[in-house]
């Protein structure tokens, strides 16, 4: 990973629009990224470089935990001398991140005395993906091998010798029981347009009854290395930085049966199975709510009966929007937002965001 990659991780996520345009997935992508990606400080009002004009003083002004309060008066120099006013935002944007990257020296440090998981997401977290891979080919452990994959697939960790060496099928191995290795294999046989390979993982797929975890994978290694970092400020901004390693390393390995799954491709009855059997599974254990999302939406193209999904493509969309708005609501760069970021966090290693959504949704009444 390049050494700014914490600096540019919201600029990678409002890139996702068009990723998920490209890879048939929804809204729900663009939404939840946008949401948990804090916004850079190099506009610290209304994040992204914003004109003059546009710029909205809080009347209490602004905090950034632990390095400074920035008073309404303030702000209103900074836009009456947008020169002036940027250079401020990056002394503080370069505080933040010194704070952070001191509590991910940390965190990375407890990590690598840990197990094999623990001590493959340590490279990772100090942008090492190559030393990840050679502890990855060495390990039994699925996730281990899945993070380190991941790391090397994505488009901050260019292929390394031992990036090189790993394979989804070893993945696959490793955990006989997940889907998840064969839909990335599925994805990089679409790739290549090899028909014959896409209906082997498919089906390999649909043979398996589980789908591990596939989002925020880091995130959940870091939260159990908090006691590394007490600081409320430099904790909350190390997890941000690996909030934004994970939305760097983001797959969407649900996008490859969608794309399998359409069209011509439904005609062929062992197919159109093979592609109920994968919504049906994937909607009922998904954990993601990416994964459920999309899963929802290949259940009702491969027609799916509603009885066997666990999921109502509403009750997805709602739990969703609620979960953006919760996350706008909750993150700051104040020390009370850096707790709720903390609170978030460990919420999402326990449970998945997907539970997280969920839950955020009113009770049913009782029949």
């Amino acid at each position: 990973m390049r050494a700014d990659e914490p600096a540019k991780a919201a600029e990678r996520v409002r890139a996702a629009p068009a990723a998920a345009a490209a890879s048939d997935a929804p809204a729900v992508v663009v939404r939840r990224a946008n949401a948990e990606t804090p916004p850079p400080v190099s506009d610290p009002v209304s994040g992204g470089v914003a004109t003059a004009d546009a710029m909205q003083i809080p009347p209490t002004g602004l905090e950034f935990c632990d390095v400074r309060r920035v008073s309404a008066d303030e702000l209103r120099r900074w836009k009456a001398d947008p020169v002036h006013g940027k250079a401020q935002a990056a002394d503080i944007e370069a505080q933040m991140q010194r704070q952070g990257e001191a509590a991910l020296a940390q965190i990375a440090a407890r990590l690598a005395a840990g197990s094999e998981r623990q001590q493959v997401a340590a490279r990772l977290l100090m942008r090492d993906a190559d030393g990840a891979a050679l502890l990855a080919q060495r390990s039994s452990d699925a996730q281990a091998y899945q993070m380190a994959l991941t790391a090397c697939g994505s488009h901050v960790a260019p292929e390394t010798p031992n990036c090189a060496r790993l394979d989804a099928r070893r993945w696959a191995e490793l955990d006989p029981s997940d889907a998840r290795p064969w839909l990335r294999l599925m994805d990089a046989a679409l790739q290549r347009r090899d028909p014959a390979a896409v209906d082997e993982a498919l089906a390999q797929a649909a043979a398996r009854p589980r789908l591990s975890r596939g989002e925020y994978l880091l995130e959940a290694q870091a939260m159990a290395a908090a006691p590394a970092a007490p600081d409320v400020a430099g904790f909350g901004n190390a997890l941000v930085m690996t909030i934004g390693f994970d939305a760097a390393m983001m797959g969407v390995d649900m996008g490859a049966p969608i794309r399998a799954c359409k069209g011509d491709a439904l005609k062929d009855a062992m197919r159109l199975a093979h592609c109920r059997a994968v919504a049906r599974q994937v909607l009922a254990g998904a954990t993601d709510l990416i994964d459920a999302t999309l899963a929802q939406k290949l259940a009702d193209r491969v027609g799916l009966p509603p009885e066997q999904q666990a999921h109502d493509a509403a009750t997805l969309k709602t739990a969703g929007q609620r979960l953006s708005q919760h996350m706008s609501e909750d993150i700051g760069m104040d020390c009370a937002g850096m707790r709720r970021i903390h609170r978030l966090s460990a919420t999402r290693a326990a449970d998945g965001d997907l539970a997280m959504a969920l839950a955020l949704l009113p009770a049913r009444p009782a029949r």
